[in-house]
């Protein structure tokens, strides 16, 4: 028996050899955040064999082995100026930071700078062979045009968790009454009200969605792979297999595919020991501890107004707690508290698992959404953009967050939100039942995602896990055409019956009326 297992163990290597696969990633999400979670999914897949090539416009902060990482030149400088905005200052005012017209640029001229790059036109020259496309759902359209060009079945990573556009193509139920836009501060528990403005949010999104891909991106594709590609909202309902990025106790349930698994949290871990010149300066608060303050990857802080800068000054210096401040600059600030300390770059998630650590003040991105769920802290959230507002009002529902902003934004309101989140046991008590939630799983979710990849691998596209209601129009997925034949029919079969009753009448009853006249007369 046991001369047999070198044989069994051959054979197992070179069964292990075969399924291997060759995957292409990509993103073209404006900010770093679209990038952690296919990074993560790239270094659950890479220990088993698989081959991964990345595209994104952001350059590699750290070497990942076994990762080929591609950056187009034109597309990471198109991105570095879009996005140098003040996003803050905007909604201090009131405005709207990014309109949806600048959001349609970006997403047509970022896909003409990515197609049109040298660089990308030699890797499509290459006619490489991939076997599995992973895509951003948040904005996949661009990069649909590669999966045409390799013939290749595809699958997305939904980064944004309450974007639905993409489940929506692929024929996953989207009830707009309990299903909020992702740029609303509403939840699933909506009145009369909001139900009306989310319902005409979600139509006016779609409709100026519909014409930048039928006016601009598909002309675009068109000029860059041929004109035989097909169209985008065709090849979009043919995603195998979406990994959404959410998770009912931190988004909301929903009525998902049997092709869609939800991964939030994908990147979560838990914390690390701190740099020595962050625990010296954390040693130092004392019972008091610290507080973080980060705006993400958006969000420069280095862009914020004067003013506001000014405000937070007062804040920190008011609290009795130590402040990290990650702050984008390089400059020392001739005013900073000594309670204070900046950095350019910190670690969030070890940060958020320190023992010390009392608050977190955040802009609400997803992703620190779920840091600080997986690490319980309560949070005071700033909304800047996009979901923050969403993410924030779930994260409030919950019971672990307190929502301010910016447009009513004082020293004396944010100092009250930071103590009373400290102060106040329910924030803490209800994040850590959050986390309780969060972790109560049978696999975590990078396991759930490579699984899931590799099962669309196995099985060449999974198609036997589409729906066949991603092929039907609004009409039929409604049952309109139904209801007008019904009401038709139903209005047919009155006036059938009240012409039936009408010769009844006439021809019955009359002569009856009639012959009873005669028998009085005789």
């Amino acid at each position: 028996m046991y001369p047999r297992l070198p044989l069994l163990t051959i054979c197992l290597a070179i069964i292990n050899f075969c399924t291997c696969a060759n995957i292409l990633m990509i993103t073209m999400g404006g900010t770093k955040s679209h990038k952690i979670p296919f990074w993560e999914l790239a270094k659950g897949l890479i220990p088993r064999g698989h081959n991964v090539t990345f595209i994104s416009a952001f350059l590699p902060d750290f070497h990942v082995t076994g990762l080929e990482e591609i950056t187009p030149v034109g597309l990471v400088f198109y991105v570095r100026n879009f996005t140098n905005w003040d996003l803050v200052g905007a909604r201090m005012k009131g405005e709207e930071p990014v309109s949806p017209l600048n959001m349609v640029r970006y997403a047509t001229e970022a896909c003409d700078v990515l197609l049109s790059d040298p660089e990308t036109q030699d890797f499509l020259d290459q006619r490489r062979k991939f076997d599995l496309l992973i895509l951003d759902g948040a904005y996949p359209e661009c990069a649909l045009g590669f999966a045409h060009h390799f013939n290749a079945p595809f699958m997305y990573i939904n980064t944004v968790g309450f974007y639905t556009g993409s489940l929506s193509l692929a024929g996953n139920p989207v009830p707009y009454a309990v299903t909020p836009f992702l740029s609303l501060a509403y939840t699933d528990n909506m009145n009369l009200y909001q139900r009306t403005a989310n319902t005409l949010m979600n139509l006016a999104a779609n409709s100026l969605h519909s014409v930048m891909v039928k006016w601009v991106l598909q002309d675009m594709l068109r000029k860059h792979f041929g004109d035989d590609i097909p169209h985008i909202y065709e090849m979009s309902k043919n995603v195998s297999f979406i990994l959404q990025n959410g998770y009912p106790s931190m988004t909301y349930p929903r009525p998902y595919l049997p092709n869609v698994a939800e991964i939030a949290c994908i990147h979560c871990r838990k914390a690390k020991p701190l740099p020595e010149d962050l625990e010296d300066f954390i040693r130092d608060s004392g019972d008091a501890g610290f507080i973080y303050f980060s705006m993400g990857s958006s969000v420069k802080a280095v862009n914020m107004p004067v003013y506001l800068r000014q405000l937070l000054m007062i804040v920190f210096k008011s609290l009795p707690q130590r402040v990290l401040w990650k702050y984008e600059s390089e400059d020392d600030m001739p005013d900073l508290p000594s309670n204070v300390k900046l950095g350019r770059w910190l670690p969030q998630q070890d940060i958020l698992g320190h023992p010390k650590l009392r608050a977190f003040v955040t802009h609400g991105g997803l992703l620190s959404m779920f840091e600080t769920v997986y690490h319980g802290v309560p949070i005071v959230t700033l909304p800047v953009f996009c979901d923050h507002d969403s993410n924030a009002a779930k994260a409030e529902l919950d019971g672990y967050a307190l929502k301010l902003d910016f447009e009513t934004l004082s020293a004396e309101k944010l100092v009250w939100g930071i103590k009373k989140i400290i102060h106040d046991p329910k924030y803490r008590r209800e994040v850590k039942n959050r986390q309780y939630l969060l972790m109560d799983q049978k696999e975590t979710p990078l396991q759930r995602a490579v699984y899931w990849t590799e099962y669309v691998i196995r099985h060449r596209g999974a198609q036997h896990l589409h729906s066949p209601a991603r092929h039907l129009g609004v009409i039929q997925y409604y049952l309109i055409d139904v209801a007008v034949v019904i009401l038709s029919s139903l209005i047919l079969f009155w006036y059938l019956f009240k012409w039936t009753l009408k010769i009844f009448v006439k021809n019955f009853v009359s002569t009856e009326v009639i012959d009873k006249k005669n028998i009085k007369i005789d």
